[in-house]
């Protein structure tokens, strides 16, 4: 029933123990009798959290947010350590956005989330106004990925507390016990302890969450199984975030070190295990070869290995069998005519961080998500061929474009489709509190502070009238 959590990186002899659960504020060993407390207490808090006030909720954002700052070296490190594949550098950048969700979520939720309607714009409406309030549907379920244990869980707490609603939060087999530490936190700034718990159960115990009617909304970060969820609670309001072959688009007035520096980043970041990281380069065919020359002359410097090496940028992927699936997509896109420009060779789980040029649409390194540290570039003949290749996904998340021509940027930045268009920047760019979340089989809904305030809330309008008397 138990998730399992181990103590050992990548390449030592990992010792599984049960993960517990996060129930009141008080870790337990998960039994059926635990699970049913933890949905029993958020249902019963949620009189009470919707109650806070947003100066409340707000003070309760930021003392998780100086906690975590208080304490982030230790917890970049545990989360590395934790997940035994998850760079320790990737770990540092992932405390110092979780920290940036819960500031910038208490600056939001002083600012407030409600909105008001010029009823009086009609003849009818005179001396009436109307009030739209953000109200909670009511207790959150929030599904994370094993690729941002702290992050992730961040995207789906803070948004929650601001919005005055409880949440369970089921994390990432792979990294249970980030989420009950983080869990541990958000109760120690002074979250009600019976609206948070964490539960790291098995597949049987989450679907039953899913369809229990008493957590009303579902919010998913994930793959494939996103849709599983929604079709299964269909009347539940359902957040997706899920994967896309992230694509960027390279004009020839482009700068070439620029695209280069910026899509190496993104290429490599979680090891290429991230939803936007970066897998396509369109090019046009007249710089095409200049770009690739300086993609390979990075990629040679990005240091592979152990996770725990604060110089690593890649490391393991989550399984061997991982590593297996990518290694299978670049020896079957070399087959297709494919040239290894850089890396190409795994050892384990560990894949050396890979760029293929002379990439084509049919093949699956251009077509489907690869989830590991392979960037492919291919050639165009124009910006058209570009929009149509980086639309022959079913959908996506963001799309990077380089040129020095506003006026292409903004026509093609209409013309892509995508969640986000990210101009003179690399796909994987990201500020957390944008609204974020894919088109077509890449996600529903956003998140993003705000956007996934509106996503855990409904609308009330009170409506005002009243009577003049002077």
């Amino acid at each position: 029933m138990s998730e399992s959590t181990t103590s050992a990186a990548a390449g030592g002899s990992a010792v599984a123990e049960p993960a517990p659960a996060l129930v009141a504020g008080r870790r337990e060993r998960v039994t059926p009798e635990v699970i049913e407390r933890a949905v029993a207490g958020v249902v019963t808090a949620a009189g009470a959290t919707r109650r806070l006030s947003p100066a409340d909720r707000a003070a309760i954002l930021d003392r998780v947010a100086l906690a975590l700052a208080a304490d982030a070296e230790r917890l970049a490190e545990d989360l590395a350590r934790e997940s035994g594949f998850l760079t320790h550098r990737d770990m540092v950048l992932e405390v110092e956005r979780a920290i940036d969700v819960f500031t910038l979520t208490a600056a939001a939720t002083r600012e407030g989330f409600d909105d008001m309607v010029n009823v009086a714009a009609s003849p009818r409406g005179r001396d009436t106004m109307a009030i739209v309030r953000r109200v909670p549907y009511g207790p959150v379920l929030g599904i994370t990925a094993f690729n941002g244990p702290l992050l992730i869980a961040a995207h789906k707490v803070a948004p929650a507390i601001a919005a005055g609603a409880p949440i369970i939060l089921k994390p990432a087999p792979a990294g249970p016990m980030a989420g009950v530490e983080f869990g541990e936190i958000v109760v120690g700034a002074g979250w009600p302890a019976d609206a948070l718990a964490v539960l790291p159960v098995g597949n049987e115990e989450t679907m039953a969450l899913i369809k229990d009617p008493r957590l009303p909304v579902v919010s998913f970060t994930g793959g494939e199984f996103g849709w599983v969820i929604k079709d299964a609670v269909p009347r539940k309001h359902v957040h997706l975030e899920l994967g896309g072959v992230g694509s960027v688009i390279v004009a020839a007035d482009a700068d070439l070190d620029e695209v280069a520096d910026h899509c190496v980043a993104g290429g490599f970041v979680r090891s290429g295990q991230a939803c936007i990281s970066v897998q396509r380069i369109y090019v046009h065919a007249d710089v095409h070869d200049a770009l690739v020359d300086r993609l390979a002359e990075r990629v040679a410097k990005v240091r592979a290995g152990d996770p725990m090496d604060p110089e690593t940028a890649v490391g393991p992927m989550v399984t061997e069998q991982a590593a297996e699936r990518v290694q299978a997509m670049v020896d079957a896109a070399v087959a297709q005519g494919a040239r290894v420009v850089q890396g190409g060779t795994r050892e384990g789980a560990l894949v050396q961080p890979t760029v293929l040029s002379a990439a084509t649409g049919e093949m699956d390194v251009l077509r489907r998500e690869i989830f590991g540290p392979v960037i492919a570039v291919a050639a165009v003949g124009s910006l058209e061929e570009a929009v149509a290749e980086t639309n022959a996904v079913g959908g996506a998340l963001h799309v990077g474009l380089f040129t020095q021509d506003i006026d292409i940027a903004l026509t093609l930045a209409d013309q892509v489709n995508a969640g986000g268009v990210i101009v003179n920047g690399a796909n994987a760019w990201r500020i957390d509190n944008m609204p974020y979340g894919g088109t077509g089989t890449s996600g529903f809904g956003r998140e993003g502070v705000r956007a996934m305030v509106e996503e855990l809330t409904d609308r009330k309008v009170v409506v005002l009238r009243h009577r003049p008397r002077l």
